[in-house]
């Protein structure tokens, strides 16, 4: 037994070197029960973990689980955001070579593409290695937090064979000590995003012991799982995102909003979302409208007009002609003339003109950023949802007093989930908009206790909030009946004071615009950029074919496709002008749609026509996409020289 310890504990230090110290340093607030040399149990003063013989529990539960395992599986390649033309046409394709072989049933969940194993609980340790042996997972990671069980199970087992049966599949075992559900969960998608999405497609959920905190994170890997399997970013998207920009850029005057740091102002600012809680913060709003800078959030723009009340500051994140139509709609309640539209470079151009001045910024990760920001920078933070923006360009402008107005991140349970005066509350189009989106499966802890219900999206939003708040280190009032955003400080709309004068709103401005760069309609388009990365988008797409083409049609290496993909972007650096991420959306999404179908089928002769068939149709959607961004890139080049035309009369 000493020489397993000793084995033990030298590979966990080899491995987690951090966590081995934790282990040694922790402070015991149990403690293990012995029969002879074997480890049996682990006591909690009266109470026990296994109540008895942990090996044989240990083995009858893995038994017990994989007769009925608890998996993750994606029913179908909808989940994985069939919103890009090329990957329905794979998809169609796929369901063609199938019929054409006559096959009219697959395997609910995948049969042999490699994934992962979640084991809430490590204990004793002793089901590890009958778990890691009969699921075939390949990536295993561990949740555990109480690290004395890990000494523990230094007793138990022997880590170094553990950790030889992943080496043996070129795996990898990842270990997480959060007790908190929330946090257990987001380091659980760290690492299975570092591997690839696709691959969570069949992984099994393990629980070891009972943990209030491993049911609820169990419950949340779920949507989770779901949320990150989703597609976020595609071709087409990218290509409207790319003709928004230029055209902005174009056509309008603005301010270019970049991420220098700036010195810190002293007035505070307000956040208004379109929670239902902004309908009781309307008075207050009244109240100290005049003390303070107000920024409003996409659609909490029109209750805010139909109350008489003009913010100094809209923003929006999103390129759809639907900004447009809620703006358009919105202003028939107030006059927008004296606000200032901040927004992301790719919003639809027909937005600026409905205000009286544009601050642009170049939005994180989107292909308009990526290929013409330069040196710039792009705005961390500014998503997923327009308060998220709200925050992130007013910490850029060097404001770090803020309160928030219908922030809710989700709603109290038996209320409407925006706020009224909204177009979701007053127009039925968007009514049943919403209707056709809205999910609210999540609970989490509210602003003033009790339970809120969120989404994904929303939650995704609240958390972001919160990396903002550590990382600019602002003062935050929460005053939304809503979601707890850790780091802002709970208060009630009615409590809220505003000391000091009057502000002057328009010497604000003034100065703010003094941090910011004027830029005249084609400014930021001079130059022959275009023209380069139009050049190097040919190269993309090439060496993208010739990378397909260099796999061997027999071997229905599905997952080798989407690594190999994967691989490219990621290693493209400046290679291509950054113009792989255009396609890179649907790079990731493609291999996913193959991997779905050809991980299914459990007849080699089927996987290889498949994959014969992926091959072609990937080569083609190569090929459709090439052609549509040396498109973009000619409709862009018109744009372009409208506008030196314009300037040279």
């Amino acid at each position: 037994m000493i020489d397993r310890v000793a084995r033990s504990r030298a590979t966990f230090l080899g491995r987690f070197p951090e966590l081995t110290e934790a282990v040694d340093a922790q402070s015991a607030q149990s403690s293990m029960v012995r029969e002879g040399d074997a480890a049996v149990d682990i006591s909690f003063g009266e109470r026990r973990i296994y109540g008895g013989d942990a090996c044989r529990m240990s083995r009858d539960q893995v038994d017990g689980f994989l007769q009925k395992p608890l998996r993750l599986i994606m029913e179908s390649p909808g989940a994985g955001g069939l919103v890009s033309q090329v990957c329905i046409d794979l998809m169609l394709a796929m369901e063609r070579t199938l019929k054409e072989a006559g096959v009219s049933e697959l395997s609910r969940g995948p049969i042999s593409a490699p994934t992962f194993l979640v084991v809430f609980g490590i204990g004793l340790g002793y089901h590890l290695s009958d778990l890691i042996r009969r699921t075939g997972a390949r990536w295993v990671i561990l949740v555990e937090p109480f690290a004395e069980f890990i000494g523990y199970s230094f007793e138990a087992v022997d880590w170094s064979a553990i950790f030889a049966q992943i080496d043996a599949v070129d795996g990898d075992i990842h270990i997480v000590t959060d007790i908190d559900p929330a946090r257990m969960v987001a380091a659980i998608m760290r690492h299975v995003t570092a591997h690839g999405a696709p691959y969570l497609d069949g992984s099994w959920v393990f629980t070891h012991y009972p943990l209030w905190a491993f049911a609820e994170a169990s419950k949340r890997l779920h949507g989770a799982a779901e949320f990150a399997y989703i597609n976020r970013g595609y071709f087409e998207d990218e290509l409207v995102m790319m003709t928004n920009a230029v055209t902005n850029f174009a056509q309008h005057s603005f301010w270019l909003l970049d991420t220098t740091l700036r010195r810190h102002r002293p007035e505070t600012v307000v956040i208004v979302g379109a929670g239902p809680s902004l309908d009781e913060a309307i008075e207050t709003l009244h109240r100290i409208r005049d003390r303070v800078v107000l920024f409003s959030a996409g659609t909490a723009l029109r209750p805010l007009l139909k109350h008489g009340l003009v913010p100094d500051f809209h923003c929006e994140l999103e390129n759809g002609p639907q900004v447009y139509e809620t703006i358009s709609e919105a202003k028939a309640h107030g006059d927008l003339s004296p606000v200032r539209f901040i927004a992301s470079s790719t919003v639809d151009p027909r937005v600026a003109s409905l205000f009286g001045e544009t601050i642009l910024f170049f939005r994180d990760s989107v292909s308009p950023s990526m290929i013409l920001a330069d040196e710039t920078g792009t705005m961390v933070g500014a998503a997923p949802t327009c308060v998220n923006t709200a925050i992130a360009t007013a910490c850029r402008l060097g404001f770090t007093n803020f309160i928030l107005f219908g922030v809710d991140c989700g709603m109290r349970p038996g209320t409407p989930d925006h706020a009224e005066g909204t177009i979701y509350r007053d127009i039925d189009k968007w009514r049943k908009y919403l209707e056709k989106r809205a999910q609210y499966s999540i609970q989490v802890e509210g602003n003033f206790g009790g339970v809120v219900l969120t989404n994904w999206v929303y939650d995704a939003s609240r958390r972001l909030l919160m990396e903002l708040i550590a990382a600019f280190r602002v003062n935050v009032v929460n005053c939304s009946d809503g979601a707890l955003i850790v780091g802002a400080t709970p208060r009630v709309p009615e409590s809220i004071e505003i000391d000091g004068p009057v502000l002057d709103h328009a010497r604000l401005v003034d100065e703010l615009k003094r941090t910011m760069t004027h830029c005249v309609p084609g400014e930021l388009l001079r130059g022959d950029r275009l023209l380069v990365v139009r050049r190097q988008a040919q190269a993309l797409y090439r060496d993208l074919r010739r990378l397909v083409d260099g796999f061997d049609r027999t071997t229905a290496d599905f997952a080798g496709v989407f690594n190999a993909l994967s691989d490219f972007v990621r290693n493209a650096g400046d290679s291509y002008g950054h113009m792989e991420t255009i396609p890179d959306g649907s790079l990731h999404a493609l291999p996913r749609i193959g991997m779905f179908y050809g991980c299914r089928s459990s007849e080699p002769g089927i996987r290889q026509r498949l994959f014969a068939q992926f091959c072609d149709e990937v080569t083609r959607a190569f090929d459709a996409m090439e052609r549509q961004t040396e498109a973009l890139f000619e409709q862009l080049a018109k744009v372009v020289d409208a506008r030196a035309a314009i300037t040279a009369q």
